[in-house]
């Protein structure tokens, strides 16, 4: 069986189409969703639409799906931060063009799923065995972290997601970990390495107990049609977003080009009115 496993498409359905379309060329029977399938892009809802129309086995919640339930806890929001105000404004886009079923499916999402698979035992994560945001389970941090996996499960091969890099070693109880990268926003911390633009995806043959093929994909997509999407759909920051499509810097935490863009559209104000909105609905 040929599986192809996805992740962290931040609602670049661009990329996702591409993905989609090399996998099948190369017979995945089944696809795998990581989690992080929505927010930052403009095709949130057409990424969950792609995935279900295809046979997608597994689907995780990431720490983005998570955002759609911090911003309706007052707690949680904080309008002074610029990083709040960009967090509630993509939460707005989205649940604009969102259907009632898509919303349905993302509030059901799990945080890990384990199964055996072609006699082989799978555990998938977003990110770490207990949180889904965070850097603790970055390529290049100490063994430990990782060992954290061999203490949570017993199974064969981890798959994660999360930090946008792609990744293969080894816990110390010899369990194998993957990553397949990210399909809308991959990240490398060589300048040159993050140059390279290309959606992130795995495609793994698992045979008779073992794994028979491994194959890290980097996947071509048409990066200016992406781009014309954000800004023909009005996506918050599309110029931001269209910084990160070409050049990999994100803008997440980018305080200093947050607030610029925060003043120059009135998000604030516009993050406030959705903010009492979705009180408002929450006590009627």
């Amino acid at each position: 069986m040929k599986v192809a496993i996805v992740s962290d498409s931040h609602g670049n359905a661009t990329a996702l189409t591409s993905v989609i379309k090399d996998a099948q060329k190369n017979h995945a029977d089944q696809f795998w969703s990581l989690g992080d399938i929505a927010l930052t892009g403009p095709g949130s809802e057409a990424c969950y639409r792609l995935l279900d129309q295809i046979n997608t086995t597994h689907f995780l919640r990431g720490n983005w799906e998570d955002t759609y339930g911090q911003v309706r806890e007052k707690d949680l929001v904080n309008l002074e931060d610029p990083e709040d105000i960009a967090a509630v404004m993509q939460v707005r886009f989205d649940e604009l063009h969102f259907s009632a079923d898509i919303r349905k499916q993302i509030a059901g999402l799990p945080f890990k799923q384990e199964f055996s698979f072609e006699g082989i035992k799978f555990a998938l994560y977003h990110n770490s065995p207990d949180s889904d945001h965070g850097h603790q389970m970055l390529p290049t941090n100490r063994q430990e972290n990782f060992d954290l996996f061999s203490k949570d499960t017993n199974a064969d091969i981890i798959i994660y997601a999360h930090v946008h890099q792609q990744l293969l070693r080894y816990t110390d109880s010899g369990q194998m970990i993957l990553n397949p990268g990210s399909v809308g926003e991959p990240w490398a911390v060589s300048s040159n390495l993050l140059l390279n633009r290309r959606a992130n995806y795995l495609l793994m043959d698992v045979d008779n107990g073992g794994i028979s093929n491994l194959e890290f994909k980097h996947i071509g997509y048409n990066l200016e049609k992406e781009i014309d999407l954000a800004y023909s759909r009005d996506l918050p920051y599309a110029n931001l977003y269209e910084r990160l499509i070409k050049t990999g810097k994100g803008f997440t935490h980018d305080d200093q080009s947050l607030i610029i863009e925060n003043k120059k559209h009135g998000y604030r104000s516009l993050a406030e009115e959705f903010i009492s909105q979705i009180n408002s609905s929450t006590h009627d």
